[in-house]
């Protein structure tokens, strides 16, 4: 972050001190209506600004607020990470919902924390984005049930480790289904396949 800006955040946070909530949710609906009317143009760094700023005006923001801003950045294709990522953290479904179904901003890192922690119906939501990386993908294997790995592994886009396909294939028990789900991606270790056809063919 430039001098410059720093020098904008720190000022924003000796205002917020005396400001009310009323005058925080003005200037939080500003800051959104301004981010979206420029985030296509905007570079990382300018971006990264508006990322603090909406940060800081977040803070003792009521549900209701919340879930609107929420909802507002979560189809963003360049968002905040910091506040997409508080976002998708909170415990209400109508605010973390719409981001970790939405954002393509969310961070692979947050959505394995928030993977690590989360329930069932969260890991559901998750393992349903278009797109995971593998951090993502291992925790999901190692905490979902048999929907979230079907899904995980239905998706070709889900990037995979070498230790989530293990996981798998160590876990199958006999189950076909999730054996010809694994055995239909391309990216399954080669050292795998032998186990695979051992349980499709028991």
């Amino acid at each position: 972050m430039t001098p410059a800006a720093q020098s904008l955040i720190t000022e924003l946070d000796r205002a917020l001190i005396r400001q009310s909530d009323p005058w925080r949710r003005d200037a939080l609906r500003q800051m959104i209506d301004l981010f979206l009317s420029s985030a296509e143009v905007c570079d990382t760094a300018q971006t990264d600004v508006f990322d603090e700023v909406l940060f800081r005006l977040i803070k003792k923001s009521d549900r209701a607020t919340l879930a609107e801003v929420a909802t507002a950045l979560a189809p963003v294709q360049k968002g905040p990470a910091k506040v997409l990522g508080t976002l998708a953290r909170h415990s209400d479904s109508a605010i973390s919902g719409p981001v970790i179904a939405l954002s393509p901003s969310l961070r692979d890192k947050d959505l394995a924390d928030i993977a690590d922690k989360a329930e069932l119906r969260m890991l559901i939501a998750i393992a349903a984005r278009p797109k995971l990386g593998e951090s993502v993908t291992d925790v999901l294997l190692k905490r979902g049930n048999h929907d979230v790995k079907m899904r995980v592994i239905s998706n070709p886009r889900a990037k995979l480790s070498e230790s989530g396909f293990a996981r798998l294939v160590i876990g199958l028990n006999g189950d076909k289904k999730l054996a010809a789900a694994i055995s239909a991606r391309s990216d399954v270790p080669p050292e795998l396949r032998p186990w695979l056809v051992q349980t499709l063919e028991g």
